[in-house]
């Protein structure tokens, strides 16, 4: 499969992926448009999502606000994408690799052969390149659409939509 041919893939995929969180972004949208106009974050239409506000300074809940943010557990965000993947065909699972960090054997003075006894830790991961580049993918067009992301993993996924503050009618 051709370069091209992939990027396209992944860029379906990731409208898909905008589709089905569809809700949150237009309550963000929404909430980000009513809080530029004026309003206060407890009289808008949550729409059942938990909103935030990003304010210049945290403490002064009177200060202006820089952004409406929400979350999503990293975990639901993961199988919303590789539920669509499913979907168009590509398997995420066989694209899946072991990767095994072993640590170096230690030689001391006097010794014909290393040992491990003292190293603290070996590392086992899952990798999946495929997935990484989707998520990558999803990014790009929530960013295309204004918004930032941060991607915790085993935690939240982030999202982070300027406020566009108003001139109040002023020209």
């Amino acid at each position: 499969m051709s370069e091209q041919v992939q990027e396209e893939e992944l860029q379906e995929i990731a409208a898909l992926v905008l589709e089905e969180i569809d809700g949150l972004l237009t309550t963000m949208d929404r909430a980000a448009e009513r809080i530029s106009s004026g309003c206060e974050l407890q009289e808008i239409d949550d729409a059942g999502y938990h909103l935030y506000l990003a304010r210049k300074d945290p403490k002064d809940h009177g200060s202006r606000a820089e952004a409406v943010m929400s979350s999503m557990q990293y975990d639901r965000f993961i199988q919303i994408i590789e539920s669509i993947a499913s979907q168009m065909g590509l398997c995420l699972e066989e694209e899946t690799k072991l990767e095994i960090d072993l640590p170096l054997a230690e030689f001391e003075e006097n010794m014909v052969t290393g040992g491990f006894e003292r190293y603290k830790g070996l590392a086992v991961e899952h990798r999946n390149k495929c997935l990484e580049e989707l998520i990558s993918a999803v990014c790009r067009v929530l960013k295309e659409r204004g918004l930032a992301v941060a991607c915790v993993p085993d935690e939240d996924v982030i999202f982070y939509l300027p406020v566009v503050q108003s001139n109040n009618g002023l020209r």
